[in-house]
């Protein structure tokens, strides 16, 4: 039985996903460098960190190859961001192309509009950027 009047009291500043990369350079170019992701916690050798924490991710370093079933299903990591353009120009003049571009939206049922954009991270990760408007 649940009880119906219970919340949960999230600290959002320490929500992340965990992904783990094949790539660690590669990756910490993607969110670090060009997204501009801040590093805030770092676990392991500084050299050579095990895991990094930044603001809604964090990368860990994949040390085994996945089995035949590796991943639940999974579609994409949302970061909420006020300079969405700059990251968007960043990653476009990186090289990278946006699966979705750059738009205004409006979503069925929901009053707020906002302004959105996927991407794919070094490892193929669909990355939603996201401001509301």
């Amino acid at each position: 039985m649940t009880d119906e009047q219970f919340t949960a009291v999230v600290e959002a500043d320490n929500n992340h996903v965990c992904i783990k990369v094949r790539d660690w350079d590669a990756a910490m170019h993607f969110y670090h460098d060009l997204v501009g992701l801040p590093v805030v916690r770092v676990l392991g050798d500084a050299a050579a960190p095990t895991f990094v924490w930044m603001p809604g991710v964090q990368l860990a370093r994949r040390t085994e190859e996945p089995d035949d079933h590796p991943y639940a299903i999974f579609d994409h990591i949302g970061l909420s961001v006020a300079n969405i353009a700059e990251i968007c120009g960043r990653l476009d003049a990186a090289g990278f192309v946006a699966e979705t571009p750059l738009a205004q939206r409006q979503l069925a049922g929901i009053a707020q509009q906002l302004m959105s954009a996927f991407y794919r991270d070094p490892d193929g990760n669909k990355v939603e950027f996201v401001h509301w408007l």
